[in-house]
């Protein structure tokens, strides 16, 4: 028995243990090589799994070795290797989540480790028994790392096993939580949005001069961000970096943004891809949960200095997502 079965066998008893599968639900995978997924075989036991449950099979799904036949969800696994950077991918049935998906179109947590780990988890409808058009769900975990299946379960996709088991892990104790908590339960699914509101072609270009100058405006035009800023003394400069050099420095002293310039000096630099900040502007991903699974870098500053003015700048981002942008 290698090392890549052993931690599929490990990870399995572990979702068993925890309660987020029973008797033969569930499946996981990891990457083996660049060509290869192990993965589990077809009504394989996860809390008791031996290495002839686990299937080696190739891009296509294709069983490299004669012998069991993979998962059903074999074909999930895949598309999420082919499309996001996963090293390994956790199908679960969190019994906590899986009620909650039935009547709530997303999960938003509470916490801040909650919030910034997971961010707001998007319930995907299900309505076969396996998953048969994988894109929907594909396309959420390119911007989070777990995803809830409505009336399913959960698909998690991290750098390795025990990643994808602590997401998995973390959103059923997110969810419990706030449904043992009236407020909390109340708050825990947020009125449904267009996601694409905020991007057509009356908006402006993103990170031009023009969309800093609305931020700017935006912000200084808020009472909340005004007193956030005012009480944490929020006196600093802030540059906001596209990955194609557009590079805007903004100017906050006492609370209030007090100009802008196109430079890259800022105190503290944060800098992503054309691809991630329209995802932020366009309040599909959450600015802070991007920066903790690093599709936003701090490449100048120090994070704790920064989350000294988290309140100023977490109003700054809600306000500056409800700007258009093309």
């Amino acid at each position: 028995m290698d090392d890549l079965q052993r931690a599929l066998i490990e990870w399995g008893r572990r979702l068993f243990e925890r309660r987020l599968v029973s008797g033969w639900g569930g499946n996981l995978s990891s990457r083996a090589g660049k060509e290869r997924v192990l993965i589990t075989a077809q009504h394989a036991p996860l809390g008791f799994l031996a290495p002839e449950d686990l299937v080696l099979v190739d891009l296509e799904g294709r069983p490299v070795h004669r012998g069991r036949q993979p998962s059903s969800e074999t074909a999930l696994h895949l598309a999420v290797y082919r499309d996001t950077d996963a090293q390994a991918v956790i199908h679960a049935h969190p019994p906590e989540v899986l009620v909650f998906s039935l009547a709530h179109e997303s999960f938003l947590p509470l916490s801040f480790e909650e919030k910034y780990t997971l961010g707001e988890v998007a319930v995907v409808a299900q309505d076969t028994p396996t998953v048969t058009r994988p894109e929907a769900v594909v396309r959420e975990l390119k911007l989070r790392p777990i995803v809830i299946l409505k009336g399913h379960g959960t698909v998690a996709a991290g750098k390795d096993l025990r990643e994808a088991f602590l997401l998995t892990d973390l959103l059923e104790e997110a969810v419990r939580c706030q449904l043992l908590h009236p407020a909390g339960a109340a708050a825990a699914s947020p009125p449904a949005r267009a996601r694409e509101a905020n991007s057509g072609a009356e908006g402006h270009v993103l990170l031009s001069r023009e969309h800093i100058a609305a931020m700017v405006a935006r912000a200084n035009a808020d009472e909340e961000f005004l007193r956030h800023g005012s009480e944490t003394g929020l006196t600093t400069s802030l540059t906001l970096a596209r990955g194609d050099g557009a590079r805007w420095t903004m100017e906050f002293v006492d609370g209030k943004i007090t100009g802008f310039r196109e430079s890259g000096e800022g105190e503290f630099v944060i800098s992503g891809s054309e691809e991630w900040w329209r995802a932020i502007f366009q309040s599909r991903l959450d600015p802070f949960q991007a920066a903790q699974q690093g599709k936003l870098k701090l490449e100048r500053g120090e994070m704790w200095k920064l989350a000294q003015w988290f309140k100023p700048f977490h109003r700054a981002f809600t306000l500056w997502r409800t700007i258009p942008v093309r």
